[in-house]
């Protein structure tokens, strides 16, 4: 009976030595996967945070073209004006001098 005994404890431990190989090789697989899904996510990020990048690049730089064609156009205008103003001052100063001239 007693040898009975020393088999069932002994098939116990080896089961028990099997369980905690078993733990823990899957515990290191978890471990594996974790980092792997973790390298994953940090990709993902990555790839995100460039495209979020590219799009706030391009809308700034949309902005600022449509800031410079605003500027660029009141520029004509104002040029434009001012143009109109020395015409209409040429053409007086050109009347002045005829009419100094003429005197």
């Amino acid at each position: 009976m007693a040898i009975e005994q020393i088999k069932i404890i002994k098939e116990a431990e080896e089961q028990a030595e099997q369980i905690r190989k078993k733990s823990s090789a899957e515990a290191k697989q978890m471990i594996v996967d974790a980092e792997k899904k973790a390298a994953q996510l940090l990709e993902q990020a990555q790839r995100q945070g460039e495209e979020e990048y590219k799009k706030i690049l391009q809308e700034a730089q949309k902005d600022a073209q449509h800031n410079y064609d605003d500027i660029i156009e009141k520029a004509k205008q104002d040029i434009s004006h001012r143009t109109a103003i020395a015409e209409q001052n040429l053409d007086n100063a050109v009347s002045i001098i005829i009419g100094k001239v003429v005197k």
